[in-house]
């Protein structure tokens, strides 16, 4: 497993979500090292939206032990949050 850096967990995730959905932008991705927890900021279509990812669930995707499906699963609810389309 490669060194789990800032910048390789943003280079990642920004993969992971363009995977997902190519409109989605990564604004940011914030490390909380107390709580070991990273948030990840998206946006699309004017929408923006956050998830946090356990530091685990991307430690699992980087030695490919869980093949990345847990942290699919969270990317695919943030994005999917920001697709929801709202008509009056």
């Amino acid at each position: 497993m490669p060194k789990m850096t800032d910048n390789l967990v943003e280079e990642t995730l920004r993969k992971e979500v363009h995977k997902l959905d190519k409109n989605v932008q990564v604004l940011g991705i914030k490390a909380d090292k107390k709580n070991e927890v990273y948030r990840v900021t998206l946006l699309k279509d004017g929408k923006s939206g956050s998830a946090d990812l356990k530091k685990e669930v991307i430690e699992q995707y980087l030695s490919q032990e869980g093949k990345g499906n847990k942290l699919r699963k969270a990317l695919g609810k943030a994005v999917s949050h920001l697709s929801i389309k709202y008509e009056k």
